[in-house]
């Protein structure tokens, strides 16, 4: 259960920044096909972007039940550096809220809190190059996808290492910009996770809102701590 939770909370705040940020940066001009070039456009994105908020709608396609997938609502929002929030709305409420620090996993319904140290994760691996620290063809192994079906390029980006919680994000990019139109994350397990925005906005946020305190009566785990050790 441990585990689940783990991975579960980074594989949805990697999603966050992932898709989020990406599908909200100025386009800049025409990327060539070849994919470390385009790796290299869309860090420029990154450069561009302080501030954004929209709605989403994320479509996850189970492994082991490829024709029942689960459709999921909400708001999420990203500051940079490194801060972002996803509410979960419908069908469930749930709630992923990071200072840049700590990543605060919070299910109102449950009462239940789990907080994560982002930089002991291996979620602040594969973003460091949004903060600065990396870059994307240094850091995973980048190449170049089979079109999408509605026609966008594809820029496959892996991790290098087999130790991460996700297998791959597909990053969907405009045939005539190198703007990314959408983007796609499979994990371990073969779960596919496809988002898409409305309503974007890129007015500045306050930070306030990416902090998060947990309520008197909400049960917290830390995530970051040993797990206990049987006698």
């Amino acid at each position: 259960m441990r585990l689940a939770l783990i991975h579960a909370s980074r594989l949805v705040a990697l999603t966050a920044v992932f898709q989020a940020f990406l599908a909200f940066a100025p386009p800049p001009a025409l990327a060539a096909d070849d994919p470390l070039v385009l790796a290299r456009e869309v860090e420029k994105y990154y450069a561009q972007v302080q501030d954004f908020s929209a709605r989403f709608e994320q479509v996850v396609t189970r492994a082991h039940l490829p024709d029942r997938p689960a459709t999921k609502t909400g708001r999420v929002y990203f500051k940079k550096p490194g801060m972002m929030r996803w509410d979960y709305l419908e069908p469930d409420k749930v709630h992923y809220v990071s200072d840049g620090k700590i990543l605060w996993n919070y299910i109102p319904d449950s009462k239940l809190a789990y907080r994560l140290d982002v930089r002991d994760s291996e979620l602040f691996y594969a973003l460091k190059f949004l903060f600065g620290e990396g870059s994307l063809e240094k850091d995973f192994a980048v190449s170049a996808g089979e079109p999408d079906a509605e026609g966008y390029r594809v820029l496959v980006v892996k991790p290098r290492t087999s130790e991460q919680n996700f297998q791959e994000l597909r990053l969907l990019v405009e045939k005539d910009s190198a703007r990314i139109a959408g983007t796609v994350i499979v994990d371990p397990a073969g779960n596919v996770s496809r988002l898409k925005f409305l309503k974007v906005s890129t007015q500045k946020l306050p930070e306030d809102g990416f902090r998060f305190t947990p309520p008197a009566d909400v049960q917290v785990e830390d995530l970051s701590a040993p797990a206990p050790q049987n006698p």
